[in-house]
């Protein structure tokens, strides 16, 4: 048998992924050849494949979107197999992958969400859902605190990636590739993001199971923003872009469940 063409197409939107974490391969069998993926990240990877091959069929057609889940290795996903053995063969895939379902439409939309800040204080919310600095069309969550103020996790999780080499701040849009940020899978299918953390203050590495309530790192004033906050979002990830969710919180001695305002502040007893 001869493999004529082969080729791959990686697409990350959150953030690129090192190379060994996630790669989708071939290997060669009696009958053609059986596709697998190995997933190192620490949530589940949503892959899409597109065959381009000739005197091959596929098990699962041309097109299929296929959830890998995490940590695995030699996760099958697909058999192409020779239809006649006389003629030449040509096998091709690209392919695009990003973390979470991507098929997913439901998820706890009546979650309890922790404000992400330390017992005894009060933060304002500085931009609220739909904002018109940087929040269109989104539901995200800008608190006001000063640089170093210590950020706590708001939902049980698994933390996927923490970005916190940066140090460089401007209020261009261009300088949002220069965030740092902690992202968090949850139980639900969900993520959420912490964003704009110190340089170097994470308290958490990839891989950690938190709790809600922990002491994950530092605000800071990184990447792009217009004075020290925490931008916090929780969304489902889909390959080109996130959806992101509204979620509640609770408010006050923690009895009060509600929905943030922009401008106003709320303060955490619980």
């Amino acid at each position: 048998m001869k493999s004529v063409i082969f080729w791959m197409l990686g697409l990350l939107t959150v953030s690129t992924f090192a190379q060994e974490n996630f790669k989708v391969y071939y290997e060669e069998t009696d009958n053609g050849y059986t596709i697998y993926a190995d997933n190192g990240e620490f949530c589940p990877v949503s892959v899409e494949i597109d065959f381009k091959i000739e005197n091959l069929t596929s098990s699962i057609g041309d097109i299929k979107i296929i959830e890998v889940p995490e940590q695995t290795t030699k996760f099958y996903i697909a058999d192409l197999t020779v239809v006649d053995r006389k003629k030449a063969i040509r096998l091709g895939f690209s392919v695009r992958y990003n973390h979470g379902n991507h098929l997913q439409k439901s998820y706890d939309t009546d979650y309890a969400y922790h404000l992400p800040f330390k017992k005894g204080t009060e933060h304002m919310v500085t931009q609220g859902y739909n904002g018109k600095i940087s929040h269109a069309n989104e539901y995200a969550l800008d608190f006001r605190m000063p640089v170093g103020t210590p950020i706590y996790a708001s939902r049980d999780g698994k933390v996927v990636l923490v970005e916190q080499s940066f140090n460089k701040t401007c209020t261009d849009a261009d300088c949002a590739k220069f965030n740092n940020y902690i992202l968090v899978y949850h139980s639900d299918g969900t993520f959420a993001e912490y964003t704009h953390i110190k340089k170097d203050s994470a308290k958490v590495q990839p891989g950690d199971v938190i709790k809600k309530g922990q002491h994950i790192g530092y605000s800071g004033n990184v990447g792009w923003s217009t004075g020290p906050h925490l931008h916090f979002i929780v969304f489902l990830q889909r390959f080109n872009d996130r959806e992101t969710l509204p979620t509640k919180f609770l408010v006050g001695n923690g009895k009060q469940l509600t929905r943030l305002e922009e401008k106003k502040r709320y303060n955490k007893s619980y």
